[in-house]
Formats: C-alpha cells, sequence, structure tokens
C-alpha cells in the first residue's frame, strides 16, 4: 500500500489542529492573550524602530525643548508625546528604548538559561561530590545581593550594552539551576529512566534524550518570566546611572533624565515608566498561561472549574 506523504511547507491536519487549540485556549485567557499581544507588539516594535519612529531620537531642537504631549495646551502632533529637555521626540526615544530591552532581554535570558540548565543538570543527576559544590555555590552566591554585585562590577567596568548582557546573567542562572535540579531529582526516579539506565544507556543520552525534553515546558516559562526581570535590572541600573549611557537610548535612563523635571514635565517620566510596566505585566500574564498549558495538573484543574462553573449555571 502507497505511503502518503505530506507536502513540504504543508501542515499536517494533526499540526494545524494542535495550533487552533493552542490559539483557541490563548483566546479563552484574556490576560494571557493580552500577554502575547505586548510582547509580540515589543518585538514588532524593536523591529521596525526605525520606520515606526517620526524622528531621529537622538536629534536635538531647543526651540522645542520641554513640548507637551498633543492634546495639552502648546503640544503638537509633530511630537504626539512631547519632548525632552533637550527637544528630543519621546515617542521615537522610546521607540528606540524597546530595542535595548529586547536585546538584553533575550541575551541575559539565553546565557543565564544555558549556564543555569546545564550546571542544575549536572548537579541533579551526578549528586554526590558535583551537587555539593554548585549547591554551596550557588548558597555563597545567594547571600551576597544581586544589586550590589552589579554596582561593584560596574564602578569599575566602563558600563555599555554588552556589559549588562555578559553580568546581569551572574546573578540570574541560579534559579534557572535550582528548577532544573528539583526535576532532575524526580526524573532520575521515574521507571523510564531507570529502564535506560538498565540497558546502559550513556549518561549523556540519558540527560538529553530523556530528562531534558521533559525540562522544555517549565524552561520556557521560567524564561519568559526571567525576561521581565532582566528588563527591570537593566532599567533599574540605567536610572542609577550604571546601565546604558548616552547618547544610547533606554526606558530607565530617560525616566532618570526625566526625575528633574517630573513637576513641570510629567511625560518624561510617565511614558517610559509605562512603557516598563506594560512589557513587564504582559511578559508576567503570558507566562503565568504558558504555566498552565504546559502543566497538565494545572490543565485539569482549569477543566475542572469550568465544568463546575457550567454545571451550577445549569443547576
Amino acid at each position: 500500500m502507497a505511503q502518503t506523504v505530506a507536502a513540504p511547507g504543508i501542515a499536517t491536519p494533526g499540526i494545524t489542529r494542535r495550533f487552533a487549540g493552542v490559539v483557541g485556549e490563548l483566546w479563552k485567557d484574556k490576560a494571557g492573550f493580552f500577554g502575547l499581544l505586548v510582547m509580540s507588539t515589543l518585538i514588532l516594535v524593536a523591529i521596525a524602530a526605525p520606520i515606526l519612529a517620526p524622528h531621529d531620537p537622538a536629534a536635538q531642537s531647543l526651540s522645542a525643548r520641554l513640548d507637551p504631549p498633543f492634546w495639552l495646551e502648546g503640544g503638537s502632533l509633530e511630537h504626539p508625546l512631547g519632548t525632552d529637555n533637550l527637544g528630543r521626540d519621546v515617542l521615537s526615544r522610546i521607540i528606540f528604548g524597546s530595542r535595548v530591552s529586547l536585546i538584553v532581554g533575550l541575551g541575559v535570558v539565553a546565557i543565564a538559561g544555558t549556564v543555569g540548565t546545564v550546571l542544575g543538570l549536572l548537579a541533579g543527576y551526578n549528586g554526590g561530590r558535583v551537587d555539593s559544590l554548585i549547591m554551596r555555590w550557588l548558597d555563597t552566591q545567594l547571600a551576597f545581593p544581586g544589586l550590589l554585585l552589579y554596582l561593584v562590577i560596574l564602578s569599575v567596568v566602563r558600563p555599555s550594552l554588552l556589559v549588562l548582557i555578559v553580568i546581569l546573567p551572574i546573578n540570574a542562572w541560579m534559579v534557572y539551576a535550582l528548577l532544573v535540579r528539583g526535576v532532575v531529582l524526580s526524573a532520575k526516579e521515574t521507571p523510564y529512566v531507570e529502564a535506560a539506565e538498565i540497558v546502559g544507556a550513556r549518561p549523556k543520552r540519558i540527560i538529553f534524550r530523556h530528562i531534558l525534553p521533559n525540562l522544555a515546558a517549565p524552561l520556557l516559562t521560567l524564561a519568559v518570566l526571567e525576561f521581565a526581570s532582566a528588563i527591570l535590572a537593566e532599567a533599574a541600573l540605567s536610572f542609577l546611572g550604571l546601565g546604558i549611557q548616552p547618547p544610547e537610548m533606554s526606558w530607565g535612563l530617560d525616566v532618570a533624565i526625566g526625575r528633574e523635571y517630573v513637576f513641570n514635565a510629567w511625560w518624561l517620566v510617565t511614558f517610559p515608566g509605562i512603557a516598563i510596566a506594560l512589557t513587564v505585566l504582559g511578559a508576567n500574564l503570558f507566562a503565568s498561561w504558558l504555566r498552565i498549558v504546559a502543566d497538565p495538573h494545572e490543565r485539569e484543574k482549569r477543566f475542572a472549574a469550568g465544568v463546575s462553573m457550567t454545571g451550577g449555571r445549569g443547576a
């Protein structure tokens, strides 16, 4: 009997149904859908910043200094969200600032996630001295405040975007290591791992072929949460003057510039602050939806709650 082969580039019905199911669940969870919308908007704005920005974000015009947003007296649509103390367009700076937030968030998650996952796998599967060494290292670092560690390093090294991406994972890898270690310790006792060990599978194969795939869902959820944490850390360091430096753009840097004018030019602080808050809120809401979708127990709880509410209305 001839075997049917799906044509390249055409989605199979199973994949299509799965994708439709995920989209349907996301649409039902309005908070998760809002989170995904915010994250997608951040990515699109960062990519299309040169097209979307109405002005050069670094262009100064002292004649247009501290112009208010267009809906206030003295404002105009030329600068929809007003201008800063040097006459630079606030909207353009927010749009280009999204690039820094996206790059820092993705860079920190990639580095910290890789290091933390590898160390967590080693500690959880090998145990013994390896586990003890990694956990004592982690405990020692947890006792040292992360923000203070960043400030010490940045006071010695000249702050820049690359430096932030390198130093922020120093404190961010630990949460990945703790999560992965806990999952690996549980997975070691499962029958499929014990069976793989009995038939003589190598530890490397057991870790990467049997254990690591089960970590995809919790790691993805954690990565989204840590993406928001990295954005907050960058904004905080830039606000303190030890993060992104002028003439580069950053939401935290714009808030720091605007704090001196907060009473007579509130828009300098408000709009970058809203951008930070919306991004962090969207990431947290999307991560909450991912946690529920990826965890079978949470899915069962949500289904049971929905059935209970339907039955209650029917009664």
